[in-house]
């Protein structure tokens, strides 16, 4: 639940495009009419996801998907099992939260002022007198929209209060029991998206959010697509404007959400999707790695290999489109 640094983004940016060729470069950013298919050889790619997490050492755990914005994957790995999100799950967030409001995105987000003005709310309960002061400044009388940019990260914020606009969106929606449903009822393809606690509270009472990695990939399918059941046109427009959207000159735009958990287990998730004038790739990796006392140098080993293995996988789906 922590947010990944610019530095971060430069780096993974060189990963992906290392491994392609300078002919399989995108030179606008519109999509290409028609199906799109992939030559991915994924033998070769089997070969070296193992190899990767053989080096990487005994413990951890990968759920993988790449592909286009419909069908199967293109490439995957254990995709069906569901898995600890981190803030990743914050995109399944934004769309109930918008849907919702629709038609009022740009007015303060009711029921806010109830969730906010209570200590003993589980949303806030947990963070410090300090950091409560500041979430009730920032967030208090703060747009549906703008509450969705601190959530998403797109906003500038503290990690408090980034994680405070998601529990403020769960509460609002009713908490995580409803907003679970509200998730699994969008379409069939969620139904194993899991919302269990608020951000940043215990992990293991009453569990971890999760989702697999499959049910991500479907969520930005649709987002690609500009299709999902019950979001009209506008509200899509809002919902792709309000993640993070990175465009890299005449290579593609990138539509991204991450997470990051510090503690046992250790959790990665790279999740988005790249448009390209060949069509989009939509990609999700998740790794998760139960290590006792994690410590600073386990946690950035973890994220040095998931980066690794997300540029091998954007990479490889990137230049096998046509």
């Amino acid at each position: 639940m922590f947010r990944h640094s610019i530095s971060f983004r430069a780096r993974l940016f060189v990963c992906v495009f290392a491994v392609l060729p300078l002919d399989t470069l995108p030179v606008t950013h519109l999509r290409a009419q028609g199906a799109v298919t992939a030559r991915l050889d994924k033998t070769a790619l089997s070969k070296d996801v193992e190899a990767l997490l053989q080096e990487h050492g005994e413990g951890v755990v990968a759920n993988l998907w790449v592909g286009g914005d419909s069908g199967n994957p293109w490439f995957e790995l254990s995709s069906d099992q569901p898995s600890a999100t981190a803030s990743a799950i914050k995109t399944f967030y934004l769309v109930e939260l918008f849907a919702a409001h629709r038609g009022t995105l740009d007015n303060p987000l009711p029921g806010a002022d109830a969730v906010l003005k209570d200590d003993g709310h589980s949303a806030i309960s947990h963070f410090s007198s300090e950091q409560r002061a500041e979430i009730r400044r920032v967030l208090g009388s703060a747009s549906v929209r703008r509450v969705a940019e601190i959530m998403m990260g797109k906003a500038t914020a503290s990690n408090a209060v980034y994680n405070a606009a998601a529990n403020l969106t769960t509460a609002v929606l009713g908490g995580p029991e409803m907003l679970t449903k509200l998730i699994r009822d969008r379409d069939p393809a969620f139904k194993e998206v899991a919302v269990r606690r608020y951000m940043l509270r215990d992990r293991k009472n009453p569990g971890d959010n999760e989702a697999p990695a499959a049910a991500l990939a479907a969520l930005y399918q649709r987002l690609a697509a500009r299709a999902l059941a019950g979001i009209d046109g506008e509200t899509m427009r809002a919902i792709r404007e309000t993640i993070i959207k990175e465009d890299f000159d005449n290579r593609g735009v990138r539509f991204s959400k991450d997470g990051s958990l510090a503690s046992d287990p250790l959790t990665e998730v790279r999740a988005g999707w790249w448009e390209t004038a060949r069509g989009p790739v939509i990609y999700v990796i998740m790794m998760r790695e139960s290590t006792l006392g994690p410590t600073p140098s386990s946690a950035r080993r973890l994220r040095e290999t998931v980066d690794t293995l997300t540029g091998k996988l954007v990479g490889a789906g990137l230049a096998s489109i046509r």
